[in-house]
């Protein structure tokens, strides 16, 4: 039996969070229905950071776990039933580090895409109690004061939002040296 996954909003921030001092600045979601309930998708880490460990610099541990267990291991395959990872990178853009998984899926219940019935708009839960992000945008209708949900209209095909998880950057230390240094190691190699 397939067990239910949490949803990609929050599960790849909760597995960073937990298995490390890994956060992220921002996260911008992008899926792609190509049948009824299948699709592909993407998820891009904006800003990766490593929060310090009592005021302690612990960012080349935790470089070396994103690369070591994200990227080029199985941590993100094995965190998420339900979706394939098809693509894995990360690389520098605006002078920040991020990160971008493509996925391919079966079902929107996997991504945690609702829909009711046929004639019912598509809706996801944007804050709970699993996950720190809070909404930014989106090509579809949300309203905190109501329901912190977006909603989109029956027979959408591509499903955009934007989040925000760290807006204290104080504590935390850019991974954009660790990976220019590694960048640079595997051109020399």
């Amino acid at each position: 039996m397939k067990r239910l996954i949490y949803s990609v909003v929050c599960l790849i921030v909760f597995s960073f969070v937990v298995s490390g001092c890994l956060t992220v600045e921002k996260k911008e979601y992008k899926i792609h229905l190509t049948g009824k309930t299948s699709g592909n998708g993407t998820i891009k880490y904006v800003n990766i950071l490593s929060q310090k460990e009592n005021e302690k610099d612990v960012s080349m541990k935790d470089f070396a776990e994103l690369i070591t267990d994200y990227i080029q291991g199985d941590k993100v395959n094995n965190d998420f039933q339900g979706i394939k990872i098809i693509n894995k990178k990360v690389f520098e853009e605006n002078g920040v580090l991020c990160a971008e998984f493509s996925f391919e899926f079966d079902s929107l219940k996997h991504m945690k895409i609702f829909q009711y019935d046929k004639d019912s708009p598509y809706m996801l839960l944007i804050q709970n109690s699993y996950s720190s992000e809070a909404y930014d945008s989106s090509n579809g209708e949300y309203n905190l004061d109501s329901l912190p949900i977006i909603f989109w209209k029956k027979g959408t095909k591509d499903f955009e939002w934007k989040t925000k998880l760290t807006s204290d950057l104080s504590n935390t230390v850019s991974l954009l040296d660790q990976y220019k240094a590694w960048e640079k190691n595997k051109k020399n190699d």
